[in-house]
């Protein structure tokens, strides 16, 4: 039955979703929205200059042994690139850097305003310095890449010297070991002189862009914060939408009353329709020609409900209360009056009878009198009037005009306490027996299939049963319920009717047909 058909299973069922909880999402994502420009407005405006330094060793352009005969390691640029990084956070240069700007500022707090990182297509370290002021940002990149040089070109010069001093003292043990200048000799004579000629020209460090006052703040980022909170609220609304749909589980559309009853939806009504009790004009306001509308829709797939001849007895029912099914039973009454049919509509809620209230009607003696043998057929027949449903002009204005078409009402009587014994009773058999001769159309307004036995003593002498279901109010497990219901009593022709719709819910045409 229904509980197999997927809850997801095309495009428009997760629209139907987005387009159902459409409050819930723009909700969050607003939320998230409001959060993140609040959050980037909260923040201080900061203010980033970058610096870029190039790193290379002179050493590595030499074939040197070191002192104590271990060769020197060769580093990529890459590699040299990464290590010389962290020099520039190190404290001697922080120190520096300081001193060069003359501040009062911690070091540390200068320190933790630096950041470097290298650039992966070029090699260069990039020396970012983040402060409130633009100018002193530039500064600070500056001081801190000035600083790094400084240092980066003593340590460089060290080596070198320490590779001087080294070739030296080899060069002076080659000659106290060879009385004749050798092959060696030459080849120490020529790195001597490669290291002194880089001693004298060697720029191991230089700065290869420095650092200016930016035009624009870094942070914060008020437009893309606030891009990525949307972005991140559209995410979490969504999943937030469809956690609570797939809880959610009520019916919303004729869709899935179809799908969770297994029966053909022969109606739609809108909410509005429950204020009126049909066409009757009763005080209480008629249908508009729009709400009406569809309850001429209703009796024109009534009527090819069943192919072989029409239905002459049907009953309306619902799951639960407050489903609407009085407010069909009234209105389908006056759409089959209005089309020249003979109808009576016979209110078989016994229990919480309306049709007193709702059409200004003595409710005794009714339908309990007559089973009861206390009152005969003419005392409980009551002729209602109907009038045309309202219609409005081009200036908004409503314009009510008097009905010649009249239907035929059985209340439903004075209160007893054996309803279900009454109503299939031989009695209420031969009384639908003659009425069904006698009109074209006998509608028999029901009690709930799930609150009393009542409905399903009523389905058996009916041909045809509609059952309301109200969206958002009805549950699967009520529709599913109720289908459960009928499905144990002899086979009638059975449709459903869609109630409570509002302007804006998703309707799609389902026609009726098994």
């Amino acid at each position: 039955m229904s509980g197999d058909h997927p809850r997801y299973a095309t495009l428009q069922d997760y629209l139907r979703v987005i387009r159902r909880r459409r409050l819930l999402i723009v909700l969050i994502t607003a939320a998230f929205v409001s959060v993140a420009l609040g959050v980037s407005l909260a923040q201080p405006t900061r203010y980033t200059a970058s610096a870029q330094l190039s790193f290379r060793d002179p050493l590595q352009d030499l074939v040197l042994v070191g002192q104590g005969g271990q060769a020197e390691p060769e580093l990529s640029t890459a590699q040299r690139a990464a290590i010389n990084a962290e020099l520039v956070t190190s404290p001697p240069v922080s120190e520096r850097a300081q001193e060069a700007l003359d501040t009062e500022i911690p070091t540390g707090t200068l320190a933790d305003a630096i950041e470097t990182t290298v650039d992966v297509r070029t090699n260069l370290v990039v020396v970012s310095a983040t402060w409130g002021d633009p100018e002193f940002a530039a500064d600070l990149a500056n001081a801190f890449a000035n600083a790094a040089k400084s240092i980066g070109v003593r340590s460089a010069r060290l080596r070198l010297e320490r590779a001087q001093e080294g070739l030296i003292d080899e060069l002076k043990d080659a000659k106290d070991e060879t009385p004749r200048p050798g092959i060696r000799i030459s080849i120490i004579e020529a790195n001597l002189q490669r290291v002194q000629t880089l001693l004298t020209i060697a720029n191991p460090v230089e700065i290869a862009q420095s650092a200016q006052p930016p035009g624009a703040p870094s942070s914060p980022r008020v437009a893309q914060n606030t891009i990525l909170g949307a972005i991140l609220g559209l995410v979490f609304a969504l999943i937030a939408a469809f956690v609570r749909d797939a809880l959610d589980r009520r019916l919303h559309n004729a869709q899935e009353v179809h799908e969770e009853m297994d029966m053909p939806v022969l109606g739609r009504i809108g909410e509005s329709a429950f204020h009126h009790a049909g066409l009757a004009k009763n005080g209480l306001g008629v249908m508009s020609e729009t709400e009406f509308e569809a309850f001429r829709v209703l009796r024109m797939n009534l009527a090819y409900l069943r192919q072989e001849n029409p239905l002459r007895t049907v009953l309306v029912t619902s799951a639960l209360p407050q489903e609407g099914k009085s407010t069909v039973s009234l209105a389908l009454a006056s759409a089959a009056a209005l089309a020249k049919q003979r109808v009576m509509l016979v209110e078989c809620d016994l229990r919480r009878p309306s049709f007193s209230s709702r059409l200004g009607l003595p409710r005794e003696p009714g339908l309990t009198d007559y089973l009861s043998g206390r009152a005969n057929p003419a005392d409980i027949l009551q002729v209602v009037a109907l009038t045309e449903p309202v219609r409005f002009n081009g200036q908004g204005k409503a314009t009510e005009a008097p009905g010649d078409a009249s239907m035929v009402v059985i209340s439903a009587g004075s209160t007893v306490s054996t309803s279900s014994e009454l109503l299939r009773s031989p009695r209420f058999a031969s009384f639908i027996a003659k009425v069904s001769k006698a009109y074209d159309l006998v509608i028999l307004d029901g009690s709930p299939l799930l609150s009393v036995a009542d409905p399903l003593e009523l389905a058996s002498a009916v041909e045809g049963i509609l059952v309301c279901v109200r969206v958002r109010q009805t549950t699967r497990d009520q529709a599913r319920a109720a289908h459960s219901a009928l499905s144990h009593l002899p086979k009638r022709a059975t449709g459903a009717v869609v109630t409570g719709l509002r302007p804006g819910d998703e309707t799609y045409e389902y026609y009726y047909g098994y």
